[in-house]
Order: structure tokens, then sequence, then C-alpha cells
């Protein structure tokens, strides 16, 4: 479509032609320059990701360009870039039914893995999930009945993520419904068009970013697994009437992590630490000599991974050291006495992740 198979970027005139009615001209200028775009940023991504994705082009249906898993490009996951006056959006799509189910059931099995692959992209990401309807005897597509989630990636706490999961995958399983899964960002069209031809540099960047999720998604990684037991549980508490600090413990298997409540005291505040017990401690150590275990702690959307949880002598109890970052956050939100939930998780690699949230 265009005279030269050189790109040196999106003008601005790219984008301001979708706002046009009626100039052809203009709109076959702009996807001809969209057309180059996708070309160069295919031939810039990293071999590994040419290969998950190894088809490419323009969309003329669509008005879109596109890098797909599959030559039938919305049979499988796709990214895909539309341009429009104000920006040029990044959007990784999944829509396909077949496709869905298989990555519905994925993320059932890992969950906590699914929701921080997902929030872990950051505020700048948002996510839609959709309730479908189809028809019962063709199998297209009836009408939108509902977003299960539409906002901003950061948005999504643990609870809200597993609790959408548990719909999403239950509506694809049934005949009338399918629930296309949407992940993008936008980039304002001034900001793309002063790139030059370094947005292929900077877009390869952010598609390098995306690919734990798409592999998460698609099961082409291979991730550790470890049997999984039956928890194991006990349960300990104390009365605050009676000036002992309130705990809420439960001790799952290693394998199940465990959840745990307790109660702040103005010395947890001032130095930015959370007590657990010495309970806790053997979920936590390597081997007899284990003296600390760095982890990973999410708090409202953020991931901090310059925490570690401490062994106490001479009881052996368990302290959440907290960063700095985390430490303001807890002076921020928390008093005296207020209840604070901690949730321990064993992820690939040995990581531990604890989620921290108050007690309403």
């Amino acid at each position: 479509m265009s005279t030269t198979n050189e790109f040196f970027g999106l003008p601005m005139p790219v984008f301001t032609a979708f706002g046009w009615a009626g100039e052809e001209t203009a709109l076959k200028f702009a996807l001809s320059q969209l057309e180059l775009f996708i070309n160069a940023l295919h031939a810039k991504l990293p071999k590994p990701i040419q290969t998950k994705l190894p088809n490419h082009g323009l969309s003329e249906a669509n008005q879109n360009v596109y890098l797909a898993a599959n030559k039938d490009v919305e049979k499988n996951v796709h990214i895909v870039f539309n341009a429009r006056p104000m920006s040029l959006e990044l959007q990784v799509a999944l829509t396909d039914k077949q496709a869905l189910t298989k990555a519905w059931k994925l993320a059932e099995k890992q969950p906590v893995i699914w929701h921080r692959l997902i929030t872990e992209l950051g505020s700048d990401w948002s996510l839609r999930l959709q309730q479908i309807q189809l028809d019962a005897e063709s199998g297209n597509e009836v009408g939108h009945y509902q977003d299960l989630f539409k906002d901003d990636v950061i948005k999504m706490d643990e609870d809200t993520a597993f609790s959408i999961l548990e719909k999403a995958t239950y509506l694809n399983s049934e005949e009338k419904w399918v629930t296309p899964l949407y992940i993008s960002r936008r980039f304002q069209s001034e900001q793309a068009s002063a790139m030059g031809n370094a947005i292929t540099t900077v877009m390869s960047e952010q598609i390098s970013e995306l690919m734990p999720l798409i592999n998460f998604l698609t099961g082409k990684a291979k991730r550790k697994t470890t049997p999984r037991k039956k928890a194991k549980t006990s349960t300990v508490s104390a009365s605050v009437a009676s000036g002992k600090t309130f705990e809420e413990v439960v001790i799952p298997t290693v394998e199940e992590g465990f959840s745990h409540i307790s109660e702040l005291k103005p010395l947890h505040l001032r130095k930015g630490f959370v007590n657990l017990t010495p309970k806790h401690w053997p979920y936590f150590s390597i081997n007899s000599r284990t003296e600390t275990r760095k982890v990973t702690v999410y708090y409202e959307g953020v991931y901090d991974k310059n925490c570690a949880v401490w062994r106490l002598v001479p009881d052996d109890r368990a302290r959440l050291v907290l960063s700095p970052t985390v430490h303001q956050w807890l002076e921020d939100n928390f008093v005296t006495t207020d209840q604070i939930q901690v949730v321990a998780r064993k992820l690939d690699g040995d990581e531990i992740q604890i989620s921290l949230k108050p007690v309403r």
C-alpha cells in the first residue's frame, strides 16, 4: 500500500485521519503508515516473541494492525494497535471461546499468579472482561450482556480477581456465553508521534513485559508445580479483653500457604513490622541456619520486593519486616489496635508472596 518500505515513525496525520469522516486519502495514508509500523515492529521483536506471534499485518476491516499467534487472528491471543486522533492503543485480546476455555482453566489452577501477572503491569494498563451472549444454534455473538470487570488493573484486588475468574470460567463453559479478555494501554498521539522510529523499540519493550501473562494464558510456558495436599489447619486465638494480642492463625500445609490476622501495636507502626507466630517460621525457613527470608509484599495494587521475614529468638517467632515504602503505607493507613490480615503463598521459583490488607 505504501510507496516505500522504510519506516520513519507515525506522524500526527496518521492519528488525525481517523477523526475525519469521508477523507479516504487521509485514511489510506494512515493505514499505509500503520502497516509499515507493524512490519518494522515485528522485525524488532526478540526471536522468541516473533515465534510466539508469527503473524502480523493490516486489517482494513478493523482499520488497525495486529500481531497474532494464529493466521486466523481471533482464534488465539493477539495484539492490536488502534490509532485514534488522541491516542495509540496497544491492546492484548483473547476472544475465541475455545482459547478462553483453556486460558480460564489454566488461570483457575493458579489464581494468585493470574492476579499478579495482570496487576503487576501497573496503573497505565486497564482490564476489560466481558460477558457476551451467543446464539444457541449458530454460536455467533448476539450482543454484549455486561462487563465483569472494566477498570485499571491495579483496582482489581485479590478477592475481586478470584471472584471474576470463577465467574468467567463458569460462564464461558456455558453454550450461551463467552467471556472475552482485553488488556490495554493508551499512549497520547502526540507522544507516540514524537517518538519517530524509536516507537518500535518502545512497543517491543512493552510487548516483552506482556509475554509472561500471554504465556501463562496460552499455556506455553513451563511452570514448576508441586503436589497439592489436603490442608491441615489449626487455630490459635486470644482475647483482647484478657490483655493479650488478638490473633487468629490458620496454618495449612506448605503448599497451601497461610492466613494470619493480628492486632497492631504502637511499636509495630513506629518501627515498620508485623509479628507472626513461632508456628509460622517453618514456612519461611530453608534450613536450620536460616535467619531471614526475602519476600514480596503486595498491598493495594503495589508489589514490593524489599521486605523480609526474620526469625526471632528465643522462641523462633516469625516477624515480617517492611521496606520503607511499605512502612509508610502502614503508618498512613493504620492506627494502634487496628487489625491487619497477612496471607502468605509460595509461588514459582521458591518466591513467597505476602498480601497485606486491613481487617474492617
